[in-house]
């Protein structure tokens, strides 16, 4: 060290030229490698579209499920209770129970006990045959 430098200087050179890694350069480089690249508002966004997109999907599942699976809920108690009189006495045939979600609002119409119990089975994808609006695209036997 020369009468010219200063104290800090020269120690500051040798620790460039040296090609050992410090304990501080060690630290600045892993606190380097988590620092998150690109603006903030962009992971903003992606985490917000990925949570839309998951909830789409969930929504999509649930309904595709209810097209599928779902059923119409018998009106009345009553209406119940009259059906399972009339398969006892024999008069009407039991409807054999499919796997059905009951959809709620989707009731059948009818003032008939047999025929709620047979659409209270039905899948809403079979909904158009009750309600079908069209005269020219009614389904025979219903």
């Amino acid at each position: 060290m020369s009468k010219f430098e200063p104290d800090g200087i020269a120690e500051e050179e040798r620790a460039l030229q040296s090609p050992e890694p410090t304990a501080a350069d060690e630290a600045a480089a892993r606190d380097a490698a988590c620092v998150p690249t690109g603006p903030r508002w962009k992971r903003v966004m992606k985490r917000v579209f990925i949570g839309i997109g998951i909830t789409l999907i969930v929504l999509v599942a649930v309904a595709a499920l209810l097209y599928n699976f779902g059923g119409m809920w018998v009106r009345t108690p009553e209406m119940k209770a009259s059906f399972d009189e009339l398969v006892a006495s024999g008069q009407a045939e039991p409807v054999k129970y499919r796997f059905t979600i009951p959809v709620p609002g989707c009731t059948c119409h009818s003032d008939d006990p047999v025929l709620q119990a047979k659409h209270s089975v039905r899948h809403v994808k079979d909904c158009m045959k009750c309600h079908n609006t069209d005269p020219a695209r009614e389904v025979p036997g219903l």
